[in-house]
């Protein structure tokens, strides 16, 4: 049977251009496949971009006037277009032309953070634009109910805040601790009650979509290349009370078979599993050493090495021989052009991209450029925002017909 291949390049505004191919039998519907293709091309012309006159569409496009105008028409009736005030800088004689403009606001993404310490929630238009965030501190010791029930609520209200009905809602993509696999179970994970657990399925009855789920360093990583730093290939380092990693492989997020990659700190003999700890116990003064929270105290130590007190000075640098043994590793394997320093041991950059560059030198073939996360606390919720829309990117940038390009919820718009 001949197969006709179709090859379209789609501007998407997002993530630099999308790549759109399809392989369909001659025998399906010729005129089917066209429509599609006209369709894509149209929108691809208008997303990203300020509302253009249906002449500047046809000519992006290579449709003609009609045919344009033909798309435009029935797109504006889906409600992905909506036609604008003609340009007031256009003079010319008789009926304005008319312009039209992708529609952002028909569908939205939505990014989760669901962490020891706290949830984030960030929401998107389908131009990236972020319109809602709301965050809650939470604790470790929360039930996996609680944590749940916690995320739903700052769901809602962030939904909430900005009007967004939860069936405007097209994608959404949660980060958590632990090992993930990919069916969005987590198989390893010392939060109470979240192993075994899959929480995109309980937020999922919340909203019309499913909502996929990814290990929180992972989506860190996506973020820093989406939003932060352009690396092709980079490791992203959480390191806070618990220390992670997260790999960007030829400019795509790499979590391995299973889900694991990056889980250096498995080998307890490189010392992750309890550095943090250890920092955070160094007997500075009495407000470190009655500290209940163990973040507060490892920040005391932080300050206190900054003013040269020998103890703090000795636990900081031992905490980065910790940690470069872990990151020496995975740069010998990945051999990467940067290495990302997040989570909320980032604001002691100062102190520990020295010292780990130079442990980095004493054992690596090739020392990468270390830099601080430029996203901080929010990365892991950019992260998950930038791989729902990828997902919805996928739908807009698909040949196969039996992919709406809008989802069923909006249909009746």
């Amino acid at each position: 049977m001949l197969i006709i291949t179709w090859l379209l390049v789609v501007d998407a505004k997002l993530e630099g251009p999308a790549v759109v191919t399809g392989s369909f039998p001659r025998a399906a519907t010729d005129q089917t496949l066209l429509r599609r293709v006209n369709e894509l091309s149209v929108l691809a012309a208008l997303r990203g971009n300020e509302p253009r006159p249906l002449r500047e569409v046809a000519d992006a496009t290579g449709l003609s006037w009609r045919s344009a105008q033909v798309v435009t028409e029935k797109l504006g009736a889906q409600g992905w277009l909506a036609e604008t005030e003609a340009d007031a800088g256009d003079k010319r004689m008789g009926r304005p032309a008319r312009r039209y403009r992708f529609r952002a606001e028909v569908g939205y993404a939505v990014g989760l953070d669901v962490g020891p310490r706290q949830v984030r929630v960030i929401i998107a238009d389908l131009a990236a634009t972020v319109v809602s965030s709301q965050q809650v501190d939470v604790s470790p010791e929360d039930t996996a109910d609680a944590r749940l029930a916690i995320a739903e609520q700052v769901l809602r209200a962030a939904l909430s805040a900005a009007g967004i009905q939860p069936d405007d809602v097209w994608a959404a993509a949660l980060g958590t601790s632990g090992v993930v696999a990919p069916d969005g179970t987590i198989t390893s994970v010392l939060l109470p009650g979240w192993t075994g657990l899959n929480p995109g399925t309980r937020l999922a009855a919340a909203l019309p979509c499913p909502v996929a789920v990814v290990n929180d360093a992972n989506l860190a990583a996506l973020a820093e290349r989406w939003r932060g730093f352009s690396a092709e290939t980079m490791i992203y380092l959480l390191v806070g009370m618990r220390l992670g990693a997260g790999l960007v492989v030829g400019g795509s997020l790499h979590t391995g078979s299973g889900g694991a990659a990056g889980e250096i700190g498995m080998l307890r003999e490189l010392g992750w599993h309890d550095a943090a700890r250890r920092l955070a116990a160094t007997p500075i003064d009495a407000l470190t050493m009655s500290a209940e929270d163990s973040d507060l105290a490892a920040m005391r130590v932080f300050q206190a090495a900054r003013d040269a007190h020998p103890a703090a000075l000795a636990a900081v640098d031992r905490f980065a021989a910790d940690v470069a043994r872990g990151v020496a590793a995975m740069v010998l394997t990945v051999d990467p052009e940067l290495v990302v320093l997040g989570g909320s041991f980032s604001h002691a950059a100062d102190l520990l991209l020295p010292r780990l560059e130079a442990l980095l030198a004493e054992t690596c073939l090739h020392t990468p450029r270390l830099a601080a996360s430029e996203l901080g606390d929010n990365a892991v919720a950019y992260g998950a925002l930038r791989l729902a829309l990828d997902t919805v990117n996928q739908r807009m940038t698909s040949l196969d017909s039996a992919t709406p390009l809008i989802p069923a919820a909006i249909r009746g718009y």
